[in-house]
């Protein structure tokens, strides 16, 4: 706990109705007790073009305590002469080194180790039930905003961030290269369920969701946009060569099943080793394992997802698309104004 108590201060307190009844102002004795122990400020010296400051001091007032300043008389308005101390209330304290402030408040940092096996959540959930009982005076409080828990706070926004840029850019070339918005989106909603499946092995291997498991994440979007962009693509190439889009559906899924299969299956396979290790970066930095874990499990669940539900996301997003073409259709046709030739028969 850095209290910053190393050093002592001696701290003076005008008592303004002893020193009005001697005939003195708080300003007045203020400016004897800086002169005794601060000194006082005198004209420049100067020589041609140079100016030094000049100030005099007592000798030794940077050592003084309360019994040096027993000494010190000042005459009052009447003639009298008023020992200082008879103005003042001197004590000495405990002076901090360094003030830390955040947001601009005073602050005392606490610090401590975390035990083995223990994790940031945990000893936050325990320090705040310890401090629950601590009854803090009126204007105090406790905040986790800063040392490991801050900074666990900031990576996660921060990787947050990163996601949301992370499919924005996904999402813009995908719909430049389909030169649609429909097919982009049901790509991307592998993506979706594939982070139900990163929380579902997380939850069940007991394994914290940290910075290493968004890593894992924002790997895993990679691996399974480009399964969606094979599928979706040659499903688009196998209707433009004729085929209806339910015969196109069924047949650009079997024949990417097993390439997606092999491709899922080596990545999930290479994933393994780390999964199951206890490597941690730079010896005692974070582990490993919530990265591959988090991937092996998006994987995973993002094979069935592409295999089962990309195909019907795809047919549903293809009704839309068919759908709003023949409203915004009937709406041109239906426009006040329009021109509209029949034809007399015969």
């Amino acid at each position: 706990m850095d209290t910053g108590d190393a050093n002592s201060e001696l701290r003076v307190r005008v008592n303004r109705e002893r020193a009005a009844a001697y005939g003195f102002s708080a300003q007045q004795v203020a400016q004897f007790v800086g002169m005794a122990l601060r000194g006082a400020s005198l004209r420049e010296f100067q020589r041609g073009e140079l100016e030094i400051p000049v100030s005099v001091r007592f000798q030794g007032a940077e050592h003084y305590g309360p019994e040096d300043l027993q000494s010190f008389t000042v005459r009052a308005p009447d003639g009298r002469s008023v020992p200082l101390l008879a103005m003042v209330d001197v004590q000495t304290v405990p002076s901090a080194n360094t003030i830390q402030r955040m947001n601009r408040q005073t602050m005392l940092k606490v610090q401590a180790n975390l035990a083995p096996g223990a994790t940031l959540e945990a000893a936050k959930k325990e320090i705040e039930d310890t401090v629950k009982s601590l009854d803090l005076p009126p204007g105090y409080g406790i905040s986790f905003d800063s040392g490991g828990f801050g900074m666990n706070i900031d990576m996660n926004q921060q990787m947050l961030r990163n996601v949301g840029i992370a499919l924005v850019l996904m999402f813009i070339v995908m719909a430049a290269v389909f030169e649609s918005l429909l097919f982009p989106l049901a790509i991307m909603s592998c993506v979706l369920f594939s982070i139900f499946g990163v929380y579902w092995l997380l939850w069940l291997t007991g394994t914290q969701f940290n910075i290493m498991a968004f890593i894992g994440i924002l790997v895993l979007m990679g691996v399974v946009v480009n399964n969606g962009i094979v599928m979706v693509e040659h499903i688009n190439n196998l209707r433009r060569r004729g085929l209806p889009r339910i015969d196109a559906l069924v047949e650009g899924s079997r024949e990417r099943l097993r390439p997606i299969m092999m491709t899922m299956g080596t990545a999930i396979l290479a994933m393994v080793p780390i999964a199951l290790s206890k490597t941690q970066i730079a010896g005692d930095g974070p582990p490993y394992y919530p990265m591959a874990r988090a991937i092996a499990g998006g994987l995973a669940f993002s094979t069935v997802v592409s295999l089962l539900f990309l195909p019907t996301i795809y047919a549903l997003l293809d009704d839309l698309r068919a759908g709003s073409a023949r409203i915004i259709a009937r709406a041109r046709e239906r426009r006040p104004g329009g021109l509209r030739v029949h034809r007399k028969s015969a």
